[in-house]
């Protein structure tokens, strides 16, 4: 899905307590992906297509902090409510007008609707929007 915007061997996922997905950067050079112990498997490609698209949203993130953007800037600015991950498929909307939440999200329902499964979006829209 990333091509090579996306250094995947650098990413390593840990489980955690935590009730939901996060990635709080780089550590000790290496991109983390902070992930529930309670729906976290051996093969993730295997899971449910619920899972699979938030570990894609959370390849955003690691996009995103590969390509240099703080997060924790980042997730200040957006919010966490269900606005800051909301977005109007719209012919205005554009990837850079859109915070990190969004431009994960974008990303997630755009794999949704590769996959089968449903999105605000058509495939164009996301096809025109997302950068990979």
């Amino acid at each position: 899905m990333f091509g090579a915007a996306l250094n995947v061997g650098r990413v390593r996922v840990l489980a955690t307590p935590f009730p939901r997905a996060f990635v709080p950067g780089r550590w000790f050079g290496l991109d983390w992906i902070c992930w529930p112990r309670a729906t976290l498997t051996a093969d993730l490609s295997a899971a449910p297509l619920s899972i699979r698209a938030v570990f894609v949203h959370e390849l955003v993130h690691v996009h995103q902090a590969q390509a240099g953007v703080n997060l924790l800037i980042g997730k200040l600015k957006a919010g966490d409510g269900p606005a800051a991950y909301a977005y109007a498929p719209v012919p205005e909307c554009v990837w850079e007008g859109l915070n990190i939440e969004q431009q994960a999200m974008v990303v997630e329902h755009r794999y949704r609707l590769e996959e089968g499964g449903t999105a605000p979006g058509d495939r164009a829209f996301y096809d025109r929007v997302c950068p990979f």
